[in-house]
C-alpha cells in the first residue's frame, strides 16, 4: 500500500488530546498489517475498508480491515468511554451492520481504550437474550515491547505499561531516530508527542522526544558527511594544484571529510551525554574516517559516558 503523509502542514492536527481518536485510526490505515496483527494476531493480506456503513455516518475513531477476504477485522479507538450511545450497543451495531454487508465473513472487534477511565469497561453488549463479546485492549496495560517493533505503532507505545516514563520515552526516542526516511521520522516524532501528551507532562515530553530532533542530525549525517568529503575534495584540488602533486588532492579529500564528520560525531555526542573531557577528545580526534563513521552510527544507542569510554576501548 502506497504510503500517504499523515497530514500536511495545513492540514496536520494540532497536538491536542481531542484529535488522539483520530489520529490512531490514521495510524490504522497508513499500517493495516501492523495494526491487525497487534490487534487480532491476523497475519495474510489486510486492506483497510471503507469505515462508513449504509445508515450512519463516519466515525472519527473506528477504522474497518478485511483479511483475505475470509473475515472482516473492526478497531475502534476511545480516550473515553462516555458517548450518547453506548459502546457495548455501538459495538454491537456495528457488528450487524458489517455482517449484514457479508454475512459468510467473521467479523472480529477491538477497542483500544488510550488512558485509564476511572471507570469499568464493558468488553461485552447485554440485554436480555441478546449479548455480544468484543475485545477491550487497556493500552496502559500492554507490554510496550511488541508495539516498539512497529513503526507504525510507536505513537500508542508511549501510552503502555512503565515502570519509568522517562524510560519508555526513551526508547520510543531511540527507535524513532532508526527511521530511515527523514518526512516519516519527523510525523511519527511529532504523533508520539501528541499521544504522550494523553499521560505525560509537557516538560517531561519536551525533554525527552525533543532529543530526538537533536538526534535527526546523526541520521541524516550522510548529508553532512557527502558535503564535508565534497568540501575536502574541493580544499583537496586547491592544495593539489598548489603543490602540483596527485596526492596533494587525496589527502584533501581524506582529511576534508574526517574534518567534518568528526564535528558531527562531537556535537552529537556532548549533546546526547554531556560535555566530553580533553581525553576523550583527544582519542576521537585520532580517529579515522571509517571508525568515525561507525561512531556516529553506535552513538545513537549511547545513554551515558560510560557507553562512549566501552566503545572507545574496543575501537
Amino acid at each position: 500500500m502506497k504510503r500517504t503523509p499523515l497530514g500536511t502542514p495545513k492540514s496536520r492536527p494540532k497536538p491536542t488530546r481531542g484529535k488522539s481518536d483520530a489520529l490512531c485510526k490514521r495510524l490504522a490505515e497508513e499500517y493495516p498489517s501492523q495494526f491487525a496483527r497487534w490487534l487480532f494476531g491476523a497475519g495474510g493480506e489486510v486492506k483497510v475498508e471503507k469505515t462508513e456503513l449504509s445508515r450512519e455516518p463516519i466515525r472519527a475513531d473506528s477504522v474497518i480491515f478485511s483479511r483475505d477476504e475470509r473475515e472482516t477485522l473492526h478497531a475502534e479507538f476511545q480516550t473515553t468511554i462516555k458517548s450518547k450511545i453506548p459502546m457495548p450497543l455501538r459495538l454491537l451495531d456495528y457488528y450487524v451492520g458489517l455482517k449484514r454487508q457479508n454475512p459468510e465473513r467473521r467479523v472480529r472487534q477491538a477497542v483500544v481504550v488510550l488512558k485509564p477511565t476511572g471507570e469499568e469497561i464493558p468488553d461485552r453488549y447485554e440485554d436480555e437474550l441478546t449479548m455480544h463479546r468484543y475485545w477491550v485492549v487497556k493500552l496502559w496495560e500492554q507490554d510496550p515491547a511488541r508495539l516498539l517493533e512497529n513503526e507504525g505503532l510507536l505513537p500508542l507505545a508511549t501510552l503502555c505499561r512503565a515502570e519509568s516514563g522517562e524510560k519508555l520515552l526513551g526508547h520510543v526516542a531511540a527507535r524513532i531516530n532508526h527511521i530511515k526516511d527523514r518526512e516519516l521520522r519527523s510525523e511519527t516524532l511529532n504523533w508520539s508527542r501528541v499521544m504522550a501528551g494523553l499521560r505525560y507532562d509537557k516538560g517531561l515530553i519536551t525533554r525527552i522526544l525533543k532529543e530526538s530532533d537533536m538526534l535527526e542530525e546523526s541520521v541524516i549525517y550522510q548529508d553532512i558527511f557527502r558535503k564535508g568529503k565534497q568540501r575536502g575534495k574541493q580544499e583537496g584540488i586547491q592544495q593539489g594544484v598548489k603543490q602540483g602533486v596527485k596526492q596533494g588532492v587525496k589527502q584533501g579529500v581524506k582529511q576534508g571529510a574526517e574534518r567534518e564528520v568528526r564535528k558531527v560525531a562531537m556535537r552529537l555526542l556532548e549533546r546526547r551525554i554531556g560535555k566530553l573531557s580533553r581525553t576523550v577528545q583527544r582519542e576521537i580526534g585520532q580517529l579515522g574516517l571509517q571508525r568515525l563513521e561507525a561512531l556516529c552510527d553506535a552513538l545513537l544507542d549511547f545513554k551515558s559516558r560510560d557507553d562512549l569510554t566501552r566503545w572507545l576501548k574496543h575501537v
